[in-house]
């Protein structure tokens, strides 16, 4: 690791639309990236919570909008390219 000063304006681009892929682009923008952020997975929903997926929404517990990380207008509103 070195002490690079990371270009806040540079595009980013994450793999993997779980957790820790939603983490990693939230916190950019927490911490003041302001270059395009995209982040990829390889389904349709946005990133959403594995556990309760098969131990709620297929049992009828909780519904699907209960399921996503943030509502569809945290991206927008962040700027996460989905």
């Amino acid at each position: 690791m070195t002490n690079e000063t990371i270009d806040k304006n540079g595009p980013v681009v994450v793999v993997g639309a779980g957790q820790a892929g939603f983490s990693v682009c939230a916190k950019l923008r927490d911490l003041g990236h302001v270059g395009p952020i995209t982040l990829i997975g390889n389904e349709a929903q946005p990133p959403y919570q594995r556990p309760p997926l098969s131990k709620g929404y297929l049992l009828g517990d909780i519904t699907e909008e209960r399921l996503f990380l943030r509502p569809l207008a945290f991206y927008e509103q962040k700027a996460i390219r989905l």
